[in-house]
């Protein structure tokens, strides 16, 4: 025990040191520094290019291969496989890991079958088709209605129809999206888009075409700056979840008492504070769409249907965005 070798080999022995090319095998507390491989050992060190096999609570900071390992920590370029609890920061592999820790917490099975930037991009894709399709139909109505008034009184049981209709599809979205298939997935959030429109056609038409062109721009804008800000920006945003909720709610429930009671001369104020809480919502759930991958990338179905449901979030920041700035545009000619 406690030997000494600074040759060429090192067999069956306890806090064994090998500066040389040989190897180490049956070890306990090994150091190895050279070249040769460790096998069986419990706490190893390997700073070399050799392999570590079937240990437990290894470091490899080379560029060898770690397998079958527990608490395993992977710097450099090799491979995890089978390991539990695994980091691996470098540009290998993790395969078939139980348990392995995230921003997002904990998720299970096999290797993620996207990148994080192609599983960003189809994100992005079903935002930018959802809210074209929204827009479209929306911007039609809106000329047919302004030129055809007398359609106005048909159209009322379309639009209230299209209200209960949002309302169930952003329910299913967003608490029956375990169950849903992707396909259904799709096919909710393309329903959605346009009963959207149909919803959005009244709002256009009061606020007119070149408020509303003027609004779809400004909130482009904004989207585009505070989505990059929750992309790039190294700052924690999950505190901001409960604290945007509660203000939403809030302000929720005073635009419904100002409603019933008429209360129009803090409407101003009332379309500031909303623009601000979705700006605040558009970094945030941008932020998400990384940890939402995180936690189901090991799970092809999920991490489908979940670019979906992050990208009706997204959507909703931006229709939501939209009416406030409308909203903002019209209290301010009062």
């Amino acid at each position: 025990m406690n030997n000494g070798n600074n040759g060429y080999g090192q067999q069956n022995g306890y806090n064994q040191y090998n500066n040389g090319y040989g190897q180490q095998q049956n070890g306990y507390n090994q150091y190895n520094n050279g070249y040769g491989q460790q096998q069986n050992g419990y706490n190893q060190y390997n700073n070399g290019y050799g392999q570590q096999q079937n240990g437990y609570n290894q470091y490899n900071n080379g560029y060898g291969q770690q397998q079958n390992g527990y608490n395993q920590y992977n710097n450099g370029y090799g491979q995890q496989q089978n390991g539990y609890n695994q980091y691996n920061n470098g540009y290998g592999q993790q395969q078939s890991g139980y348990y392995d820790q995230s921003m997002a917490g904990s998720r299970a099975y096999g290797q993620a079958s996207i990148s994080l930037a192609e599983y960003s991009k189809k994100v992005y894709a079903w935002l930018g088709g959802g809210l074209s399709i929204t827009f479209v139909i929306g911007f039609i109505l809106m000329t047919v209605l302004t030129n055809n008034p007398t359609v106005i009184d048909a159209f009322l049981p379309v639009f209230f129809g299209a209200c209960v209709v949002e309302i169930v599809l952003v329910f299913a979205l967003g608490f029956f999206i375990r169950k849903l298939s992707y396909t259904a997935s799709k096919v909710c959030f393309l329903v959605y888009s346009v009963v959207n429109g149909i919803t959005l056609a009244p709002a256009l038409v009061l606020a007119g075409g070149k408020d509303a062109v003027f609004a779809l721009a400004a909130t482009a804008i904004l989207f585009i700056s505070f989505s990059i800000y929750g992309i790039v920006t190294k700052r924690d945003l999950t505190k901001l979840g409960p604290i945007l909720t509660i203000g939403l709610i809030v302000l929720i429930l005073y635009s419904v008492i100002a409603m019933i009671f008429r209360m129009d001369s803090l409407s101003l104020v009332v379309s500031i504070v909303g623009i601000l809480i979705f700006i605040g919502f558009t970094a945030y759930d941008t932020r998400k769409i990384r940890s939402g991958y995180e936690y189901y990338s090991r799970d092809e179905e999920m991490l489908k249907k979940a670019s979906v449901n992050t990208a009706l979030e997204l959507y909703l920041d931006f229709i939501n965005l939209f009416l406030y700035i409308l909203r903002l545009m019209a209290a301010s000619k009062r």
